[in-house]
Order: C-alpha cells, then structure tokens, then sequence
C-alpha cells in the first residue's frame, strides 16, 4: 500500500514539528542542546539556504526578504529544498563549537532526514541520492577532521 505525501509545510512548520516531537520526555540539558541546535539550523537556512536553490527560487526569496527578511528561507521553502541543504549544515564551519552540542547536531541530522519520510514530506525512492548525500555528511562530521572526515574523505 502506498502512502498519499503529506500535505506540503513550510520549513518553519516543520522544524517547529520536528524539534518540539524531538524534545517531548528529554531531560532538560538534552532539551536544551535541541534548542541550540535548532537555532544553528535555522540561523544556517538564513544565512547559506539561498546557495541550493535555482534561480527562480532565489529571486523568489530576494523579493520576499525585502518585503520581510524574518525567516525568509524557512517560511517559503519545504522538505525537499531543507533537505539538500543538511549536508552543508554538517561542515565544520557550522557545527557548534562544544562537544555535547556537537554530536547533538550530528545525530539529530539523520533523525530529521529519517523523520521527514516517515511523515511523508520526502519520498525515499525520488529523494534517495539526497537523503544518501546527507547521512553521508552526518558520517563525515561524526568522524571529524583528525579521523579523515572531511576534505574529500
């Protein structure tokens, strides 16, 4: 039996989803390590979110960042345009800076991809070299710069 896809969401519904489903029964330290890292994430989308897009979608989101800049990215974008930019939210350069925080960031990445198809946002056969390319990320950054993880390992 096949699932119908669920219905489309702004990025901004998902993560607020996602991040309030992921907290639900965790101590508060873990709850608060969610918490950073879904405010890295959503500073990411803002900041680097626009480099995966076509053309069409960036003038798109040019205009409505001069309308209103708040979480442009994440208001008109969803699943799948979120989830090719995971990868590069696992680069070095945008993982938090303790290790606690860290393998928080790296294990929730795979978990948000896997959620997304459970919910029916992604569909894993049509989005599987993307969903691949993000776990890969994930193993990557898991193993870190002094392991060969990144710089084409």
């Amino acid at each position: 039996m096949e699932h119908k896809p669920a219905e489309p969401q702004p990025i901004q519904a998902i993560l607020d989803s996602f991040f309030i489903m992921s907290s639900v029964g965790k101590q508060s330290a873990t709850a608060a390590r969610y918490g950073r890292v879904e405010a890295r994430l959503r500073q990411y989308l803002e900041t680097e979110g626009w480099r995966y897009l076509a053309q069409d979608d960036r003038d798109l989101l040019g205009l409505e960042c001069a309308f209103n800049p708040h979480n442009a990215f994440a208001r008109l974008f969803g699943a799948e345009d979120l989830l090719y930019t995971l990868g590069g939210f696992l680069e070095p350069d945008w993982l938090l800076p303790g290790l606690q925080d860290r393998r928080t960031q790296i294990s929730l990445i795979p978990r948000l991809v896997q959620w997304l198809c459970n919910c029916h946002f992604l569909d894993p056969r049509r989005d599987r070299i993307a969903i691949h390319s993000t776990r890969a990320a994930a193993a990557r950054a898991r193993k870190g710069p002094a392991l060969g993880g990144w710089n084409g390992a």
